[in-house]
């Protein structure tokens, strides 16, 4: 980690909050780096941990005067003060090096975090990984800019849920059937709910089937005793 975004955007990965994260001023830190670790190659960043950043390296006018040689009053002051700015100008950079889509995803999330879309959907958006969640970001940028549609929706389930089949009835148009392979349980039922209620139309009718797949005539495969659940 060379500059101070790459030690947020760390940070961001490893699930860490900002807050647990503090800036200091370094006293001794190369003249070609911003960040100054312990070692050189250092790419994981302790909760609670003090990162030490050159100063100087990008921002020697913000800093010239707070942290001159000669300036010794209010340490403890100073010292806060850094920390803040150092989260300020952090947070600039990533702002800075953002796709329009990334600036509006990350808007999103603040939503779901502040129960924009409800108390259910904040607690579901938590059953998923980070990365998951970025898919679901985008996937409901998608959905503001073209519509709901069916292909998205089965594109969203493609994307977050392991092992499945989605099914588009023949007879009736409005009639999804989705196999899950594995076992019915809370988190799984959760997802799926949630991920029905943000990208499906009202007007189709979706029945999900876990662990067992459905018997269908003419697939062999499906037709098995004890492995098949009727409907």
């Amino acid at each position: 980690m060379n500059f101070l975004w790459e030690a947020m955007l760390q940070a961001k990965r490893q699930g860490i909050p900002k807050s647990d994260i503090r800036f200091r001023a370094a006293s001794n830190y190369s003249a070609y780096m911003e960040v100054s670790e312990p070692c050189l190659n250092q790419n994981k960043v302790e909760k609670g941990s003090v990162i030490e950043v050159n100063p100087y390296y990008r921002f020697y006018e913000i800093f010239k005067d707070m942290l001159h040689p000669d300036m010794t009053e209010f340490p403890q002051l100073r010292e806060n003060l850094t920390n803040l700015i150092f989260h300020q100008l952090a947070e600039n950079d990533q702002l800075s090096g953002m796709t329009r889509e990334e600036y509006h995803k990350k808007l999103l999330y603040r939503d779901f975090e502040q129960g924009v879309f409800g108390k259910k959907a904040k607690e579901a958006m938590q059953l998923f990984q980070k990365e998951e969640q970025e898919i679901l970001l985008s996937g409901l940028l998608r959905q503001y800019e073209t519509g709901s549609s069916l292909d998205l929706f089965t594109d969203i389930i493609k994307g977050l849920i392991s092992n499945h089949i989605v099914y588009h009835s023949n007879q009736n148009s409005y009639e999804i059937l989705i196999y899950v392979g594995q076992k019915k349980g809370k988190t799984i039922v959760e997802k799926l709910n949630f991920l029905i209620h943000m990208f499906a139309e009202v007007t189709y009718d979706i029945e999900i089937y876990y662990e067992y797949h459905f018997g269908i005539l003419g697939m062999e495969e499906t037709m098995v005793i004890d492995e098949i659940t009727m409907c």
